[in-house]
């Protein structure tokens, strides 16, 4: 599995220091904890993508899975864009009551 990550910020803070046990693990407590801070939700899901430079940096990626039958959606840009406007309005309370689609349920799909 060999792509790149994408850098978002190319700031970064030292948030302490740590040593590798004999299991070749080391403890990320306070560096997740900060995480969890700037995400603002649980990070139980959340898993990581780890990338490397050839100066010997480790970055830690947060990423989040989705089903397949949505991933399609990500990949559609104008699609997304749609949607995320669509959230906005919604957020700004700029919607409008048009009606139940109940009578189309059965309709079969092209």
């Amino acid at each position: 599995m060999s792509a790149t990550i994408t850098l978002l910020d190319e700031k970064f803070e030292t948030v302490g220091e740590g040593a590798i046990d004999s299991r070749k693990r080391i403890s990320l407590t306070k560096a997740i904890d900060i995480v969890h801070s700037i995400l603002g939700k649980d990070l139980k899901e959340t898993r990581f993508v780890i990338a490397y430079n050839k100066a010997g940096q480790i970055l830690l990626s947060p990423e989040v899975s989705i089903p397949l039958h949505e991933a399609w959606l990500y990949k559609n840009r104008p699609a997304l864009a749609s949607v995320l406007e669509g959230i906005e309005e919604a957020r700004q309370g700029r919607i409008k009551e048009i009606g139940s689609f109940a009578k189309y349920a059965d309709d079969k799909i092209e």
